[in-house]
C-alpha cells in the first residue's frame, strides 16, 4: 500500500483510505454515568459493579470495583445501565482518557465515565476498545483545552470524536490477533495469583493451623494458644533489618529512564507485586537498590480500608529497567542470616491474616496511614525447626521462580502487543501477522522462557510427588 492509499485524521494518524471515518455516536449509544445519593446506604451493596475512574487499572476488563450497588441502587440508575462488553472511557479529571470493557452482564458507572454500548452490526466491541486505547492522551487534550480547571469532555463532544473504522470482518480479525495476546497475558497473571494462593494455603496449614503437627501441641502463654512442642516464639527483629527507601520529588518521575522507582502503587491490596514502576532520575544510594526476590513492606497507605499498610511484595526483575529502587513509602527487608529465616517463609508469614491484622493495628493516621518500622520488627511469630522451614521454602521458592518467569513472559507479550497495535490500526500490517517473523528477538526470548517454565514445573512436580 503506497502513501496515496492512506488518509490522515487528527489525533489518530494515518489509516487506509478505504476505511470509513465515523463519529462515536454513529457506532453505538453513549451513556454518561451517575451516582446515587451517598447518604442513602440502601443504594449500595454487593450485587452490581459501580465503576469509577479508580477502577481503571490498565486491564482490558474491569471485574473488581471498590463500590457496588444494591438492587435498589440499580433500579435508581436503571436508565444508566450498561451491558457486557460495553466500552468505557474516563472523561473527567486527571484520569481522563483511560479505556476499559465491562465484564459483568449489568454494570453502572459514575458521571466521570462515558460508555459506548456498541452497535455490533457496525463495530466489534473488542476492536473498539483497541481503537480507543492508544488515543488516551489525545482525548485528555480535548478536555484540557476547554478552559476549565479540571479537564472535562462533555458527552456531546465525546460523541463527536471521529475514528477510522475498517469493514467488520477486518475489525474482528484485528481484535482476534490483539485479543489472543491479551488472553495469554491475562492467563499468566491469573496463574501467578493461583500459584501464590497455593503456597499461602500450604503455609497456613503448616505454620498457622499446625495441621501436620496436631499430635504434639503445647500451650504457649505469650501467644495464648497451642503451638507444636519445641517450636519457639520470636520477634522479627532478631532475624531482619529494615531499610527505608529513597525520598523523591514529583519532578524525579520522568517518562524514560533505565532506573525504575518501586512505590506504593506497585503493592497489591493485601500484598503482592504489580508493575506500576515509574522511570526515575533522582539520587539514590546502594542500600535503596532492589534485586529480584527482595521483599518490601508498605509503611504508608492512602486506601480507605488500610488494604496496603504493612503489605509485603517480592520484587520481579523488570527488563526495561537496569536498576530498581524503593521509595520512601516502603521498607526493604534485609534478612540477617538466610539459614535461620528463609525469604519465602518470611514473605508468606507477612501475607497471613495475623500479620496483616497486626500491621493495621499499629498503623496511625486518619486520611494517610503510617506504620513505624520498629513496630514491624516487634511482630512475634512461631519459628519452626529448620527442617520444616527448609522444606516449605524449597517448594515456595520454586513457585516464586515460576511466577517470575510468567511475569517476564507476560511482559514480552505486552511488548509484542504494544508494537503490533499501532501497525494494525494504521493499516501498516493488514491483519495476517507472522509473530515469529515480525518479532524474532521477542520470539527467541519466549522460547527460552518456555524451557525455563518446563524446568521449574518439573522441580515442583518432583517436590509434590515426594511430599
Amino acid at each position: 500500500m503506497n502513501s496515496s492509499e492512506f488518509s490522515w485524521l487528527e489525533g489518530v494518524g494515518k489509516f487506509p483510505s478505504e476505511w470509513k471515518i465515523m463519529k462515536i455516536k454513529e457506532i453505538g449509544k453513549v451513556v454518561t454515568g451517575s451516582t446515587p445519593p451517598t447518604k442513602d446506604k440502601e443504594f449500595y451493596g454487593n450485587e452490581f459493579p459501580f465503576i469509577t475512574a479508580k477502577d481503571f487499572k490498565g486491564h482490558r476488563y474491569i471485574e473488581d470495583t471498590e463500590k457496588k450497588l444494591s438492587r435498589k441502587g440499580a433500579e435508581y440508575l436503571k436508565s444508566k445501565q450498561i451491558p457486557l462488553h460495553s466500552v468505557m472511557v474516563t472523561c473527567i479529571g486527571s484520569e481522563m482518557g483511560k479505556v476499559a470493557l465491562t465484564k459483568a452482564k449489568i454494570s453502572f458507572t459514575n458521571q466521570q465515565i462515558n460508555t459506548i454500548i456498541p452497535d455490533e452490526k457496525v463495530v466489534n466491541p473488542l476492536f473498539l476498545y483497541y481503537r480507543l486505547y492508544p488515543l488516551g492522551k489525545w482525548i485528555k487534550s480535548l478536555g484540557s483545552g476547554r478552559g476549565s480547571a479540571k479537564p472535562i469532555l462533555p458527552k456531546s463532544s465525546f460523541e463527536d470524536i471521529e475514528i477510522p473504522i475498517p469493514p467488520l470482518p477486518e475489525q474482528k480479525k484485528i481484535a482476534e490477533v490483539l485479543g489472543s495476546l491479551d488472553d495469554k497475558i491475562e492467563l499468566n497473571y491469573e496463574m501467578n495469583k493461583t500459584l501464590e494462593a497455593i503456597a499461602q494455603v500450604i503455609f497456613k496449614y503448616w505454620f498457622i493451623d499446625f495441621g501436620p503437627f496436631q499430635d504434639d501441641l503445647i500451650y504457649n502463654e505469650e501467644l495464648g494458644k497451642e503451638i507444636p512442642k519445641g517450636w519457639e516464639v520470636k520477634p522479627l527483629r532478631g532475624f531482619i533489618d529494615l531499610k527505608k527507601g529513597v525520598s523523591y520529588k514529583s519532578e524525579n518521575l520522568i517518562t524514560e529512564s533505565d532506573i525504575g522507582l518501586v512505590n506504593l502503587k506497585c503493592i497489591r491490596r493485601g500484598g503482592g507485586f504489580k508493575d506500576e514502576i515509574k522511570p526515575y532520575n533522582g539520587e539514590f544510594k546502594r542500600e535503596h537498590v532492589l534485586q529480584e526476590g527482595d521483599i518490601v513492606i508498605a509503611i504508608t497507605d492512602l486506601t480507605r480500608k488500610g488494604d496496603v499498610i504493612g503489605a509485603p511484595a517480592r520484587i520481579y526483575q523488570i527488563e526495561r529497567f537496569k536498576t530498581l529502587i524503593a521509595s520512601l513509602d516502603l521498607v526493604i527487608v534485609k534478612i540477617k542470616n538466610q539459614k535461620s529465616l528463609k525469604p519465602a517463609f518470611l514473605y508468606h508469614l507477612l501475607l497471613t491474616h495475623n500479620a496483616r491484622a497486626y500491621m493495621k493495628g499499629y498503623a496511625d493516621g486518619t486520611t494517610v496511614l503510617h506504620l513505624k518500622p520498629r513496630d514491624i520488627l516487634d511482630y512475634q511469630f512461631v519459628l519452626p525447626p529448620s527442617e520444616y522451614m527448609n522444606k516449605f521454602a524449597e517448594m515456595a521458592e520454586s513457585i516464586f521462580q515460576l511466577t517470575a518467569v510468567n511475569f517476564k513472559e507476560a511482559h514480552i507479550l505486552e511488548q509484542i502487543r504494544d508494537a503490533l497495535l499501532p501497525k494494525l490500526l494504521s493499516g501498516e500490517i493488514r491483519v495476517k501477522v507472522d509473530i515469529e517473523e515480525e518479532f524474532p528477538r521477542e520470539t527467541k526470548k519466549l522460547i527460552e522462557i518456555k524451557k525455563e517454565k518446563a524446568r521449574i514445573r518439573k522441580t515442583l512436580l518432583d517436590y509434590f510427588e515426594g511430599a
